[in-house]
């Protein structure tokens, strides 16, 4: 059983090199695996199974198509701020918020609120109704603080890997 603990552990392990595979797919997920394993040094079937162990492990989750959310017809992006009375609701709130399609991400924060929604919809009048009928309307929030985005300067789902480097 301690053989099989240690190997799990080894094998959750980020080294450099799959540092370097994961910036390269952070780049381009449809890259080759044998145009990775020229950057790094490594034959396309041991970029593959690295890669499959980062899938099995977790440290990728998946992979997705960056969309440009105007051109879809997503041009409106607001973070809403969700006041919730009591613990006792954030079950049903989770569950609830994460079945509205409109809603990109769910963050629970510190400071007066509860948590942070970033959505996006059409226009104001989709927004409005989102707000109003649907995230007010939940059980247990007290109220909600909305800001609209203007512009953006800067969004990406990168993750910043250098920090990875310098870990034992």
């Amino acid at each position: 059983m301690k053989a099989s603990t240690e190997r799990t552990k080894r094998e959750e392990r980020i080294d450099d090199l799959d540092v370097r595979i994961l910036d390269a797919l952070q780049d381009d997920a449809r890259r080759s695996r044998d145009s990775i394993g020229r950057m790094v040094g490594l034959s396309a079937p041991a970029i593959h199974e690295r890669i499959r162990k980062l899938e099995r492990t977790g440290a990728i989750r998946g992979y997705a198509a960056l969309l440009d959310a105007e051109r879809v017809g997503s041009d409106l992006l607001a973070f809403v701020r969700v006041f919730i009375d009591h613990p006792r609701y954030e079950g049903a709130f989770v569950s609830a918020v994460t079945s509205m399609p409109e809603i990109q991400e769910c963050h629970w924060v510190t400071g007066s609120a509860s948590c942070l929604l970033k959505a996006r919809t059409r226009d104001r009048q989709e927004l409005q109704k989102l707000i109003l009928d649907r995230i007010n309307a939940l059980e247990g929030v007290r109220q909600t603080e909305t800001i609209v985005v203007l512009s953006t300067s800067k969004e990406t789902p990168r993750i910043h890997l250098d920090a990875m480097e310098d870990r034992p």
